[in-house]
């Protein structure tokens, strides 16, 4: 399937990403499971932003989740989640969209 990833309600600029149809779960719900591993602070990820010692907010994109989805559910799999494009200013109004 292929997903429209925009970053406001505004939507001037999509990254457009292709995920293998065999994924098993709604894309909806793995945007949240990936919302809870992000901002889980028991998590040592390269996202976060940390000042004087301390984790106060995490800066990823659309590569962050498209790492998290082939590391945690297509880990083995030939099959990978790839980006097709970045800051696209033209897509296909009938993908599935998610935006972050």
């Amino acid at each position: 399937m292929v997903i429209n990833v925009f970053y406001d309600d505004d939507v001037n600029y999509v990254d457009i990403i292709f995920i293998p149809d065999y994924i098993g779960k709604d894309i909806e719900d793995l945007q949240e499971d990936f919302f809870d591993w992000l901002f889980d602070e028991n998590n040592n990820h390269k996202y976060w932003i940390i000042v004087q010692g301390e984790k106060v907010a995490c800066e990823y994109g659309t590569q962050a989740f498209v790492d998290w989805i082939n590391n945690k559910l297509f880990k083995g799999k030939k099959e990978k989640v790839y980006i097709i494009k970045k800051n696209a200013t033209e897509w296909d109004e009938s993908n599935r969209k998610l935006i972050f």
